[in-house]
């Protein structure tokens, strides 16, 4: 019979009614996750990612709050994990480095596609900060996003649209990618 028992310093999850706990993730800077258990199961940590080689962390550079991992509810057993890596931390606001990376390369892949206009470029760099939240905006920067996607060429628009579906927020991905 295996027990494992819980450390007591985890964070409550005081807005989702259960009463369980949020362990720590550990998260490489390209948004590899590596642990989601990383106070729990430390034996399964790394220094660095195994997948990329960058280093990992387990607390907002920003605000140094630790990274909320697994949902862990006492007495209940979950055979699938649904954990993604967040996108911006919880406690301060700002994004984690890989969404800052993503959204970077998502400038960059706008700036290098000829068929963009000036306007073009200009409209679809300022509504990243649109899609990959949900505001009152993201509806109209998602419908810009996919007609203008469209004017680009083959490579540059395939690699675009992945990179903004991984890091968008669940409103702009169902505008985007449609019922």
């Amino acid at each position: 019979m295996l027990i494992c028992e819980r450390p007591l310093f985890w964070h409550k999850a005081g807005d989702i009614g259960m009463s369980g706990r949020y362990d720590v993730a550990q998260i490489c800077s390209n948004g590899h996750v590596v642990n989601t258990y990383a106070i729990a199961f430390s034996q399964h940590n790394s220094n660095f990612c195994p997948k990329c080689g960058a280093a990992t962390m387990m607390k907002c550079p920003g605000c140094g709050t630790q990274i909320r991992g697994q949902y862990d509810v006492p007495g209940i057993v979950s055979l699938s994990s649904s954990y993604k890596e967040p996108g911006f931390c919880h406690a301060c606001g700002k994004p984690y480095p890989w969404t800052e990376s993503r959204i970077q390369s998502a400038r960059d892949l706008i700036e290098i596609e000829d068929k963009f206009s000036d306007a073009d470029k200009a409209a679809l760099t300022a509504d990243l900060p649109d899609l990959v939240r949900d505001t009152p905006r993201t509806q109209v920067a998602a419908t810009r996003f996919k007609k203008l996607a469209a004017k680009a060429a083959g490579g540059v628009a395939s690699a675009l649209r992945d990179i903004i579906v991984d890091v968008a927020s669940e409103a702009a991905k169902k505008t985007i990618l449609g019922p």
